[in-house]
């Protein structure tokens, strides 16, 4: 008797196949779910950092324009530089062109994976003006 009850739990340890398969396809429904989900989450922290840059590289300017009277020509010689989480992902451009009122437009284009990212290139103004505007809360 003693054998026959020490075969019957050993035949019933363990997984059988069909546990097995219906493990692997409920883990395979969640990727499917979430895999999407996280790169959409990933894509917006990067515009986050993009928008974030773009006000950095505005408050510089206000502050150039303070001290020397004009806005300066590139992001360099606003002692900035582009940040290591948007390397790859935006190219970042600005424009101050010699006009009265001084003004300035900076740009952030996405590259890669980004641009298709909802909102596409984003733009910000010596005035504020932001866009696109439903991108910027």
């Amino acid at each position: 008797m003693n054998s026959k009850a020490r075969s019957s739990r050993l035949a019933t340890a363990g997984f059988t196949l069909i546990e097995l398969m219906i493990a692997v396809v409920v883990v395979a429904i969640l990727a499917v779910i979430a895999l999407p989900s996280y790169a959409e989450f990933v894509k917006r922290g990067t515009r986050a950092d993009a928008q974030a840059f773009l006000m950095e590289v505005a408050l510089r300017q206000q502050q150039r324009l303070v001290d020397r009277r004009q806005y300066a020509e590139t992001i360099d010689a606003l002692g900035l530089a582009l940040p290591k989480s948007l390397a790859g992902k935006y190219t970042v451009s600005m424009s101050a062109p010699a006009v009265l009122p001084p003004a300035f437009t900076i740009s952030a284009a996405p590259q890669g994976e980004q641009t298709t990212e909802r909102c596409g290139t984003l733009t910000l103004t010596s005035v504020g003006q932001r866009s696109p505007a439903s991108c910027w809360q």
